[in-house]
């Protein structure tokens, strides 16, 4: 298969060619030299030693030679009215321009051609008075400068020339001067060569860039040591660039170029500076849910870990204790530079006081904090760095009434504390004396006291005793008589009185009866009237 049919692209080039090629005759007649005789607007005259008549060709065909000069030409017929021959310089030239191109065909030389006019599919091409075709796909003109390249020179190489009955035609090519060059370019090429490379294109994994006229890429794994994202808003097309050739395929002619390689690495340089336990300072580069990077050397990033930022094990915001871009000073608590794996802590910077907690904070001991964190359930209090307590919203007075706000200072006694979790829990209302310890040195069974109605439900009421401690009185026991619906006779704010029948330490519960006061009550009237007339209440 010929090249001609090889590089057909959408087109079928040897019908371009017969389409829009000059034809030459089948069977040229001879050449032969003359002197120009004479020579005007249309025709000149050669003289031609042999021959019984002039030569005639067509003036415009002679433009570069005048009367006297000796030329060739080609006796291409006759005009047997005039008895002239009839003679051509161009086909002389055009056979001349032919060998020309079969020797740079040969040799592989690049020829200067002119471009003559575009046609559908490529264009045509002038070398030497020899036309010839240039397909759009090895033209390396862009279809937007098609029009606008007619009569420029260009440089091509003379791709194939294809003899048949009609004649010979030549087809010429652009891009095989660039694949040429090219070929040149690469094989000078050495790896770890340092060389300038102009941005062809800038895209989301990578830079396409040119070497001369070779092609080459760099991966975004290859622009810098640490991660990079968006390459737009680093580099731009046109831009040159430097970058090391770290891979040569010389079959497809791939280049690969780094630039993160024309600096050292950063984690070989960080294993010569650093080392566990070493304290570093660094910028606060991500933040994560799970923690934050922080960057001890350009390229190197390391985790603090958000059980790595306080010795107790509640859960942070870390946007409590850092800001993207704050410079930090953190411990290395694990390093391994060859696998790129860099642990770092804030909590290590101090000592861990859990391990004296056992001692300091015992159960029974009071101590002080701020409170640090506030929620529906209770209160967190920092004692110290690293040492946070927590108090229940039940345990902060008798009453349940008392609230706290961050910043308050609260004292409080340890009533819990697991060392191996980290957890302390405390009580405020542990520091006074409960109220049910009141009730007990203060009451006892068969006292009556006058006390407020505190609320009423169907199955008894309950009243205020003392802070922190109510007093029951049951249905049953609200009066002598029967009630079917306590709030027809008793609404809450009432003042009542009312006997304590049950004390009940084990359940903390104080029973009283309104029934019972009633029942002493007519019993002491009754004693009155009997006293005073002989007659109790009941006989009235």
């Amino acid at each position: 298969m010929s090249n001609f049919e090889n590089n057909q692209e959408d087109f079928d080039f040897e019908a371009l060619l017969n389409e829009y090629m000059p034809v030459q005759e089948e069977k040229p007649r001879a050449k032969v030299k003359g002197i120009i005789a004479t020579k005007d607007r249309n025709f000149a005259y050669l003289d031609v030693a042999g021959q019984p008549t002039n030569v005639r060709v067509r003036s415009e065909e002679l433009s570069d030679f005048n009367v006297g000069d000796e030329i060739e030409v080609l006796i291409i017929g006759e005009n047997e009215d005039e008895e002239i021959l009839i003679g051509s310089r161009r086909r002389v030239e055009m056979e001349e321009g032919l060998r020309k191109l079969e020797v740079a065909f040969q040799e592989k030389k690049i020829v200067k051609a002119t471009i003559i006019r575009r046609i559908n599919g490529g264009y045509i091409l002038e070398v030497s008075h020899q036309q010839g075709f240039l397909p759009n796909s090895l033209s390396e003109i862009p279809a937007s400068q098609g029009d606008s390249s007619v009569g420029k020179e260009i440089e091509v190489m003379v791709k194939e020339i294809k003899e048949d009955k009609k004649g010979k035609k030549v087809l010429f090519s652009r891009k095989d001067i660039s694949l040429a060059n090219q070929e040149k370019e690469f094989a000078k090429l050495t790896l770890g060569e340092v060389v300038d490379a102009t941005i062809v294109d800038v895209l989301d994994f990578g830079l396409t860039v040119k070497i001369g006229s070779v092609r080459g890429f760099i991966h975004i794994s290859e622009i810098a040591w640490k991660k990079t994202t968006d390459l737009s808003k680093l580099f731009k097309k046109g831009e040159v660039i430097k970058a090391e050739i770290v891979e040569l395929d010389p079959n497809k002619k791939n280049v690969k170029l780094s630039i993160k390689a024309l600096t050292r690495n950063p984690w070989e340089l960080a294993a010569e500076k650093f080392a566990v336990d070493t304290d570093v300072v660094g910028k606060v580069s991500k933040i994560l849910p799970y923690g934050v990077f922080v960057e001890i050397l350009d390229g190197v990033e390391g985790l603090v870990h958000t059980s790595d930022f306080t010795w107790n094990k509640k859960k942070i915001n870390i946007n409590d204790f850092v800001k993207l871009g704050d410079e930090i000073t953190v411990r290395i608590t694990e390093f391994a530079p060859t696998e790129r794996k860099l642990k770092l802590g804030i909590k290590q910077l101090s000592k861990n006081p859990w391990n004296t907690a056992a001692e300091n904070y015992a159960v029974g001991k009071v101590v002080s904090g701020k409170v640090v964190e506030v929620k529906p359930f209770g209160i967190f209090v920092q004692i110290e760095e690293g040492v946070d307590g927590f108090i229940h919203t039940s345990d902060f007075s008798w009453s349940g009434d008392k609230k706290f706000a961050v910043g308050d200072i609260v004292e409080f006694e340890v009533i819990e504390l697991n060392v191996e979790e980290n957890k302390i829990k405390g009580s405020v209302k542990a520091l006074t004396q409960s109220p049910w310890d009141l009730v007990v040195e203060k009451y006892k069974v068969g006292d009556v006291v006058e006390k407020e109605i505190k609320n009423i439900q169907d199955f008894g009421m309950f009243i205020k005793l003392e802070p922190g401690v109510d007093g029951f009185i049951p249905t049953q026991m609200a009066s002598k008589d029967f009630i079917k619906n306590l709030r027809d006779r008793f609404q809450t704010g009432q003042n009542i009185k009312a006997e304590i029948v049950e004390i009940d330490n084990e359940k903390k519960r104080v029973k009283l009866s309104i029934k019972k006061v009633e029942f002493e009550n007519e019993k002491y009237e009754n004693e009155e009237l009997i006293e005073k007339y002989g007659v109790s209440s009941s006989e009235n």
